[in-house]
């Protein structure tokens, strides 16, 4: 019984391993970020939070789906505002895996609206992102980005909202990919 069970979890342990970023496998996560950032006189901080779900279409190539949750706050000001955008994403891991550090880059765009003083406006914009995925287990990474975001619509005016920012995640990268 206890060859059985180690030969088991072995098999279950050498399969986790090649099954990080592999064709058929899930990602499942999100991250929180921070920006500071000024458009013409007025300096504002933000707070993102972007959960996200994707899959692999192809070997080290993710596609998916994000919601990105922001909290502006305006110096000066006591009011803060908010912000809601949906991004269809697509991820590239650019080392093999079985890694326990990969290097990824991602890319976004998406369509929300902005929220402040109990009005709304609609809001659009891309996103590219890259950084370091530190696996803290064959199906668990960390992972931390530099981030630039150009924001446009109706929320922004004429002027579209260009910003530099730094994020951290942590995915989950489920399934059982090729083998």
């Amino acid at each position: 019984m206890k060859k059985v069970l180690f030969a088991a979890l072995m098999t279950i342990a050498v399969q986790g391993v090649f099954a990080q970023v592999n064709k058929g496998q899930w990602l499942v996560g999100g991250s929180a970020g921070f920006e500071s950032h000024k458009q013409g006189e007025v300096k504002a901080t933000e707070f993102t939070f972007s959960p996200n779900a994707g899959y692999f279409f192809i070997d080290k190539l993710a596609g998916g789906l994000r919601v990105d949750l922001a909290s502006v706050k305006y110096k000066g000001a006591d009011d803060a505002s908010s912000s809601f955008l949906i991004a269809p994403f697509v991820r590239y891991y650019f080392l093999d895996a079985a890694q326990k550090v990969n290097v990824f880059a991602d890319a976004s765009y998406g369509f929300g609206s902005v929220k402040e003083d109990g009005e709304s406006a609609s809001q659009n914009g891309f996103a590219v992102s890259a950084g370091p995925a530190v696996f803290l287990s064959p199906n668990t990474a960390l992972e931390f980005a530099l981030q630039y975001r150009s924001m446009g619509g109706d929320a922004y005016g004429d002027d579209n909202l260009n910003t530099f920012g730094f994020k951290v995640g942590f995915q989950i990268h489920l399934g059982g990919g090729k083998k």
